[in-house]
C-alpha cells in the first residue's frame, strides 16, 4: 500500500517536473527565435545599405583565406612533385589547376584587400592649403575654397556617421549573438561561436578605424576652421581696401568733373575747353591707375626695376611709338597745337595743310581743306590725314592759328611790262588789298598787342604792303595783306580778279604775259618761269 502511494507521488512529481521542463524549453525556444529574428533584421539592414565597411571586411577575410589555401596547396604540390605514381600526379595536376584559380581570385582582390581592408574607404582627403586673398579677383577664390572645404568636411562627417551606425549595429548584433549562444547551449544545440568571433573581429577593426577617422576629422576641422578664419579676415580686408579705393576714385573723378565745370565757365575758347577736358580725363585715369598700383603691388621697388628693364627693351623695339607719346606730352603741355588749329606739315616734299580734329596719344588727325597747297600740289582735298606726334621732333609744323590767331599774311604777284607805270600799279594793288583786308587788319593788330605782352615781339605794321621787283619779263608787283587763316584761297581769288580788272582799265599799266614774234628774223623767247604763288608772269613784246 505504501509502495503504491510512493509510486503515485513520484509519478505526479515527475509529471510536474516534465511539464515545467517542457515549458522552459518552449520559452527558451521562443526567445531564441525572437533573437534570431532580430539578428536577421540587423543582417538585412547591413546588407540592404550596401555597406562598404562590411564588404571591405568580407573581402579582406576572403583574401586571407585564399592566401592560406594557396600556401597549403603550394606546400602540398611541393611534396607531391617528388612522387612518381599516377595518383600523386593526378592530385598534383588538380592542385595546380586550383592554384591558378586562386591566383586569379587573389589578383582581383589584391587592389582593395591586400594591405588593409579599410585603406580606400577610410582615407580622408587632406584639406588644401588656404589661398591668399591679395586682390579683388582672389575674393572669388577665397569663397570657393570655403565652399569646397565645407563640402569635403561634410562628406567626411557623413562617412564617419555611417561607420558609427555600422558599429552600433554590430554591437547590438554582438549582444544578440551572446544571448543566442547561451540559449543554444541551454537547448544543447550547435552554438554560433564562429559567427560571434567574426563579429568581435569586425567590431575591433571598425573601432580602430573609427578612432583613426575621428582623430583625422578633428585635425581637418581645426585646420579648416583656422584657414576659414584667415580667408574671411583677408576677404574683409580686401573689401575694405576696395571700398577705400572706390571712395578715392570717386573723389578723383569728382575733382576732375569740378575742374571741367570751372573750365567750362571760365574759358571761352571751345577748342581749349576740349583740350583741357581731354587732359583732365587722362590725368584722372593716370592717378587712379597709380592708386591701384600702390595698393596691389607688394614690392613696388622690384616692380619699378622690372618695369624699367621691360620699358628699355620695348623702347628700343617701339621707338617711334614712344616718341609719339612723348610728342603728345610736348604738344599738350607746350600748347604748340590745339584742336581746331590750321597747320601745315612738310615732310620729304609732301605738303599737308589741314584743320586739327583730334590730338591723340600717338597721332594728330587733320581734315584737309581746299587750300593753296591742294590747289598747286595735291589736287585733292577733303581727306582725313593722320600725322604721328613724333613729327614735332623731326619736322617743321607750321601753325596758322597759334595762340588764337585767326589771320595770316598772303600775297598776290602780278607782273607788268617795263614800260608800264609801276608806281600806279603799286597804288592800285595796295588800295584793293586794303579794302578787302581792313577787318582782318584791325583784328590782327589786337592779337599782335597780346603777343607783345607775352613774347619779345617787335612792333609790326599790319597794313597791306606792296613790293616791286625787276623781273626777267617786266616789273613784278607783289601785294601782301592779312586774311583769314581758313579762307586764304577765297580772298586771294577775289583780290586777284579785281586787280586784273583794275590794271586792264588803268592807263599806262599793262599786264605782262609771254608772247612770240613770228618772222624770218624773229627771236624765240623761252617760256616764263612761274613761281608757285604767282598769279602770272610774262613778257609782252
Amino acid at each position: 500500500m505504501k509502495l503504491t502511494r510512493f509510486l503515485a507521488l513520484f509519478a505526479a512529481i515527475a509529471t510536474i517536473c516534465l511539464a515545467e521542463t517542457i515549458d522552459d524549453a518552449n520559452e527558451t525556444q521562443a526567445q531564441l527565435e525572437e533573437i534570431t529574428a532580430q539578428i536577421a533584421k540587423i543582417d538585412a539592414r547591413l546588407d540592404s545599405d550596401n555597406n562598404v565597411w562590411i564588404k571591405q571586411f568580407i573581402d579582406q577575410r576572403d583574401f586571407l583565406a585564399l592566401q592560406t589555401e594557396q600556401t597549403q596547396i603550394d606546400a602540398e604540390i611541393k611534396q607531391l612533385s617528388n612522387k612518381r605514381d599516377s595518383l600523386s600526379k593526378q592530385r598534383r595536376e588538380m592542385l595546380e589547376e586550383r592554384a591558378k584559380t586562386l591566383r586569379i581570385r587573389l589578383d582581383l582582390l589584391s587592389d582593395s584587400s591586400a594591405a588593409s581592408p579599410y585603406d580606400s574607404v577610410s582615407k580622408i582627403d587632406p584639406i588644401p592649403d588656404a589661398p591668399e586673398v591679395k586682390n579683388p579677383f582672389a575674393i572669388i577664390g577665397g569663397f570657393s575654397y570655403i565652399r569646397e572645404g565645407s563640402r569635403m568636411l561634410r562628406e567626411q562627417q557623413t562617412k564617419l556617421r555611417s561607420l558609427r551606425a555600422v558599429i552600433a549595429d554590430e554591437k547590438e548584433r554582438q549582444a544578440l549573438l551572446e544571448r543566442q549562444n547561451a540559449l543554444l547551449l541551454q537547448l544543447k544545440q550547435p552554438d554560433v561561436a564562429a559567427k560571434y568571433a567574426e563579429t568581435i573581429a569586425l567590431l575591433t577593426a571598425l573601432n580602430n578605424i573609427e578612432e583613426v577617422l575621428n582623430t583625422a576629422l578633428s585635425v581637418q576641422e581645426k585646420r579648416f576652421s583656422a584657414n576659414e578664419a584667415q580667408i574671411k579676415a583677408q576677404i574683409e580686408g580686401e573689401i575694405s581696401k576696395l571700398i577705400s579705393i572706390a571712395a578715392i576714385a570717386a573723389v578723383i573723378i569728382a575733382l576732375g568733373f569740378l575742374l571741367k565745370l570751372v573750365v567750362k565757365r571760365t574759358v571761352t575758347d571751345a577748342n581749349r575747353i576740349f583740350s583741357i577736358n581731354r587732359a583732365a580725363n587722362i590725368a584722372t585715369f593716370f592717378v587712379i591707375a597709380l592708386v591701384l598700383l600702390f595698393n596691389y603691388i607688394n614690392n613696388i621697388v622690384y616692380f619699378v626695376t622690372l618695369l624699367g628693364f621691360i620699358s628699355a627693351g620695348i623702347a628700343i623695339a617701339m621707338k617711334d611709338w614712344f616718341m609719339s607719346l612723348l610728342g603728345w606730352l610736348v604738344i599738350v603741355i607746350g600748347g604748340s597745337v590745339h584742336i581746331g588749329d590750321r597747320i601745315r606739315i612738310v615732310r620729304e616734299g609732301d605738303v599737308v595743310v589741314g584743320d586739327v580734329l583730334e590730338i591723340g596719344l600717338t597721332r594728330i588727325m587733320l581734315f584737309e581743306d581746299i587750300t593753296l597747297a591742294t590747289f598747286d600740289r595735291n589736287r585733292r582735298a577733303g581727306r582725313i590725314i593722320h600725322v604721328p606726334n613724333n613729327y614735332v621732333f623731326t619736322n617743321i609744323i607750321q601753325n596758322y592759328t597759334y595762340n588764337e590767331m585767326q589771320t595770316v599774311w598772303d600775297g598776290v604777284d602780278i607782273t607788268v611790262t617795263f614800260d608800264s607805270n609801276h608806281k600806279k600799279a603799286r597804288k592800285i594793288a595796295k588800295e584793293i588789298a586794303a579794302k578787302h583786308a581792313i577787318g582782318y587788319t584791325d583784328q590782327t593788330r589786337k592779337h599782335y598787342n597780346n603777343l607783345r605782352m607775352r613774347f619779345n615781339f617787335r612792333a609790326v605794321s599790319v597794313e597791306p604792303r606792296v613790293f616791286t621787283f625787276a623781273h626777267i619779263y617786266g616789273v613784278k608787283v607783289s601785294v601782301w595783306y592779312l586774311t583769314n587763316s581758313y579762307a586764304t584761297l577765297s580772298l586771294r581769288s577775289v583780290i586777284s580778279a579785281e586787280i586784273i580788272e583794275a590794271f586792264n582799265a588803268a592807263d599806262g599799266v599793262t599786264i605782262a604775259y609771254p608772247t612770240y614774234a613770228l618772222g624770218r628774223d624773229s627771236i624765240a623767247f623761252p617760256p616764263p618761269l612761274l613761281d608757285d604763288a604767282s598769279f602770272s608772269a610774262g613778257y609782252k613784246a
